[in-house]
Parts: structure tokens; C-alpha cells; sequence
């Protein structure tokens, strides 16, 4: 039985965080004896984690940045893993940093977003990955970037796109919308995810006398300035009724049951979570015209794109979504959870990584 280690930050609500969860506990269920490990002591999922019997260790001392590398090699020479796989840039970084010292275990490195600047930190990244085994990006864009701007990469190069667990995320049985529609986002408040440019559309949307509510789920106190920032401008512009930021949830699933669609403003993505799991639940969706949408996003099938920097673009997209008729509502949603089921299942993930180690 092979030992796999699971290397990450931490084990917050993140996006990165349960696709990390969601692979360790089905290497798990195929038999694996599986390590989750992260350097900061954050676990969301720690019951859920100890209910799949996997193990999980916080490497404190590799809190600091300083002394990162070092600890996380030694943790990995200790546990003597036949296979690391890790997610995010700087757990990435020093497992290469690891291998460099220790040949003894096959590494895969996974990109969760994409590129949008190469600097030296990224040169410095990708130059540390020529140590990998597989470097494992979750969007084709992403696939499609570093082969272009590191080819030496481009042999190693294998996309795995997000999976969604398509038995628990479930579409309502005869869905109906409600008079004044519910939009749902789920996406960190902070400049990334575009909060200002949503409350912008809002403003003028209730200007042109469009109902709807809005439920953002995702305040993060390391993002605090920017949630301040977001509650003045929704003071300023006067549209409280309309916008309501809320804290993360760990009722996802049931949020995206009680809401009408779904939306995502983010500047770029790699392949987002949460579009792929409202799609699962039937949700119509709008969505930034970035990155990998499209593939998941078919404007005029399941839902619209628009263009996040653009709040006339946004608007269009939400008006769009809000004057479909009660036949082509139930389409989008039915639509939604046909693609989920056609290119986001959960078998399809675990096989390609499985060909990864196994290879």
C-alpha cells in the first residue's frame, strides 16, 4: 500500500483547500494510507478528515517562512512518503526545495490558479518545478501558460480540472423562483473576487428599478480593509436592500439549494469551485468571461458572461439572467447539471491522478 502525503497552507473553506480534502479522501477510499499535512494550524475539516481516517499533522515549525523548506523536508524524510502531492504555490515551492535533497518520492506540484504575471518569484517557482514529476495546473489556461512561457515544462505539463461531488451537491426537485430573484456568491471579499465592481452594477441596477437580492458569502478578516471599503460604498450608494455580505458558510451546499442562480466576478480564476458546484445544484450562472468560464459557462446554454471590468457588461449579464422565462429557467439549470455531470465528475478527477502515480 502506497503512502501519499498531502501537502498544503492550510485547511481553510477555500476553494484550493476542499479539492485537497476532497483528493485525499479519495486516494483514501482506493486503499491508500494518507498523510494531510499543512504548516498553519487551520482545519476546517478536522472532523470530516478523522471520520475518513486520515491523518492529519500540522508542521508548526514550518510556520515560518525562514525555516519553511527545511522543516517540511525533514517532516517528509520522516514519514518516508512514496508520493507527495501539493497544492499552492509556496507548498509547491518547498516540496521541490524537498526534493532536491531526497529523490525517494515521486512529486506532484498542482497549479490552482493562473498566471497573470511573470516576475522573478514566478521564474524562481517554475524553475524549482523542473524537479517534479508532474506539474498538475486545474486550467487548460494555466496548461496553456507555462508551456508557452516555460517549455521546459511542457513534458511534464497534465491538467486535472476541479471535480464536484455529484451525489451531495444536488439540483432542488421542481425548483421555482421567487418574484424578487436570490443571487448567490460564494468568493473571498477581497480585490480578487471584484466586490466593488458587483456593488457598483447593483447601484445600477436599482437605479433602472431591477429586483433582486444579493447574498455574498465570504468575509475573511485578512481581507478586512477591503470588507470595510465594500460595507462604505454600499452605505454611500444606498442599496443595503439589495447586497448582503455575509460570513462563509459551512451550509454551501444548502445555500445554492435556496438560491435562484449564481454569480462570480472574479478577474481571473483557475477552475472555480463553486461555479462547478452550482452547476451541480442546477443554478443558472453569470460569470467573469476569464480564464477557464467558458469551458463550464456556455453563454446562451447555462447562463452569461460578462466582462468584470465593465459594469454595464456586468448589469447586461444579470438582466439577461433575471428576464429568462419560466421554461428557459429550468433549462439553464437542467443544462448546468448536465455539464457538471459531463465534464466535472468525480471519477474522471481520481482517475488522472491515479495515472499519476501509478505511472
Amino acid at each position: 500500500m502506497k503512502r501519499i502525503l498531502c501537502l498544503i497552507d492550510y485547511l481553510g473553506a477555500g476553494g484550493a483547500q476542499r479539492q485537497m480534502l476532497g483528493l485525499a479522501k479519495c486516494l483514501k477510499e482506493n486503499g491508500y494510507e494518507v498523510i494531510l499535512a499543512t504548516y498553519f494550524d487551520q482545519c476546517f475539516y478536522q472532523e470530516d478528515l478523522s471520520s475518513h481516517g486520515i491523518q492529519y499533522v500540522c508542521i508548526k515549525k514550518a510556520g515560518s517562512v525562514a525555516t519553511r523548506p527545511w522543516y517540511i523536508a525533514r517532516f517528509i524524510r520522516r514519514i518516508h512518503p512514496d508520493v507527495v502531492i501539493s497544492y499552492l504555490e509556496t507548498p509547491s515551492s518547498c516540496a521541490c526545495i524537498a526534493r532536491l535533497f531526497n529523490h525517494r518520492f515521486k512529486l506532484i506540484v498542482s497549479e490552482r490558479s493562473t498566471t497573470q504575471h511573470t516576475g522573478l518569484k514566478e521564474r524562481i517557482r517554475f524553475n524549482l518545478f523542473r524537479v517534479a514529476d508532474y506539474v498538475v495546473p486545474n486550467a487548460y489556461s494555466q496548461e496553456k501558460y507555462i508551456k508557452t512561457t516555460f517549455p521546459f515544462l511542457s513534458s511534464t505539463v497534465v491538467t486535472v480540472p476541479n471535480f464536484v461531488d455529484l451525489e451531495y451537491y444536488l439540483p432542488i426537485l421542481n425548483r421555482q423562483r421567487r418574484t424578487i430573484p436570490e443571487v448567490m456568491i460564494a468568493a473571498t471579499i477581497r480585490p480578487l473576487k471584484n466586490t466593488l465592481g458587483v456593488i457598483d452594477a447593483v447601484a445600477s441596477m436599482k437605479e433602472k428599478g431591477i429586483r433582486f437580492h444579493i447574498s455574498w458569502y465570504g468575509r475573511n478578516e485578512q481581507y478586512q480593509a477591503y470588507y470595510d471599503q465594500c460595507l462604505d460604498r454600499i452605505e454611500r450608494l444606498g442599496v443595503g436592500e439589495c447586497i448582503e455580505l455575509k460570513n462563509k458558510t459551512t451550509q454551501i451546499k444548502e445555500c445554492y439549494q435556496n438560491a435562484d442562480c449564481f454569480c462570480l466576478p472574479s478577474f481571473y480564476e483557475g477552475t472555480p469551485n463553486v461555479i462547478c458546484e452550482a452547476m451541480a445544484c442546477g443554478l443558472p450562472v453569470a460569470c467573469s468571461d476569464v480564464c477557464d468560464n467558458s469551458r463550464y459557462v456556455i453563454e446562451g446554454e447555462n447562463g452569461f458572461l460578462f466582462n468584470p471590468k465593465d459594469t454595464n457588461s456586468i448589469v447586461a449579464a444579470f438582466e439577461r439572467l433575471f428576464s429568462l422565462s419560466d421554461e428557459a429557467y429550468r433549462a439553464y439549470g437542467h443544462q448546468s447539471r448536465k455539464l457538471a455531470e459531463q465534464k466535472l465528475s468525480k471519477e474522471a478527477f481520481l482517475n488522472a491522478y491515479l495515472k499519476l502515480i501509478e505511472n
